[in-house]
């Protein structure tokens, strides 16, 4: 995964909600690396228009990923929604 990848934005391991930052405008494919642990809901949410919704777990550390092909895009403003009791760590390569 990372060979030939540049990473665009990165967080974590912290816990509860952040405000990431902005991902400029392209037209790369982007994948959304993401890592959880602690039982709650997780939203990640790149704005304008993407929701991901995730639940984490108590004992486990759940990793996931997601490519997003969205063409022609403009600035993206990421951002993390989850409680105090969730420990994630966020990065977004192109």
């Amino acid at each position: 995964m990372d060979t030939g990848t540049k990473t665009v934005l990165k967080a974590g391991p912290r816990k509860g909600s952040m405000v990431v930052g902005d991902i400029p405008p392209g037209k790369d494919e982007l994948w959304v690396l993401f890592k959880c642990r602690g039982q709650g809901k997780v939203e990640i949410v790149l704005e304008p228009g993407i929701n991901m919704p995730f639940t984490c777990l108590d004992d486990v550390v759940s990793p996931i990923m997601n490519r997003l092909d969205l063409g022609e895009r403009k600035t993206l403003t990421v951002r993390i929604q989850a409680t105090d009791a969730v420990e994630w760590a966020l990065r977004i390569t192109r």
